[in-house]
């Protein structure tokens, strides 16, 4: 039985079936035009992928800063001048306020001097009686009424029943009735309308009695300075 020998040749002389255009053993022609090798996509690999097989996991994608909102153009014409955006409140506390501490005014040359005590009236009878009440420079209000300077708690007193009264300049004690429905006593005299204090005499207000003691007489008296002489 005979063979089939091959008996076509290529260019270079080697020998190639009759049906081949191209011959195997001959290097490739670089001026033949390349085929493009087309490579499935992503899409399509994943509808060929068998559906038992589990989809790798894709790495997340990163995070895209929102995008800067339009800026809108104002225009002057818009907005009216009278109105004003409302401000917002500041978040910066303001620096603490700086507190200011009153202090004591001093005395000047038309100021009141102070009220020295120059004398007392002890009680000796009744609620009062052990109790000291101090007589000061100027007028004293002997009366029922709690304003009084020294208060006298009794139905038979007024409330304004007399004034006892210190003068400085004479170192004098005077007690003057003020008009009092039950007049005012003086060692059980009743004084029309005033009288001039000596030391231990005893006043007397309705029913209430009191020892007058003085600090302030000839002798001495408060100096500018609050000491005696």
């Amino acid at each position: 039985m005979r063979k089939n020998v091959a008996d076509k040749r290529c260019a270079n002389g080697h020998f190639i079936d009759e049906s081949w255009d191209l011959c195997p053993y001959c290097p490739a022609d670089n001026s033949e035009a390349e085929i493009p090798i087309v490579r499935p996509s992503r899409f399509q690999q994943e509808a060929m992928r068998p559906a038992s097989a589990p989809a790798p996991p894709t790495a997340p994608a990163p995070a895209q800063p929102a995008p800067n909102p339009p800026t809108v153009e104002r225009r002057a014409a818009v907005a009216p001048p009278a109105v004003m955006p409302r401000s917002e409140p500041s978040l910066v506390q303001p620096p603490p306020m700086e507190r200011t501490v009153a202090v004591q005014k001093m005395a000047g040359p038309g100021a009141q001097a102070k009220r020295f005590v120059v004398g007392w009236l002890v009680g000796l009878n009744g609620s009062t009686r052990g109790e000291s009440y101090p007589v000061r420079i100027g007028r004293n209000v002997l009366g029922r009424d709690r304003r009084s300077d020294i208060i006298i708690q009794d139905e038979q007193a007024s409330s304004h029943h007399a004034d006892l009264v210190f003068r400085p300049e004479e170192r004098r004690f005077i007690l003057m009735d003020h008009n009092s429905t039950n007049g005012t006593y003086v060692n059980d005299e009743e004084i029309e309308p005033r009288r001039d204090l000596a030391p231990k005499d005893v006043i007397r207000v309705g029913a209430q009695r009191f020892l007058f003691m003085p600090l302030c007489h000839e002798g001495f008296y408060w100096d500018d300075e609050g000491a005696l002489q």
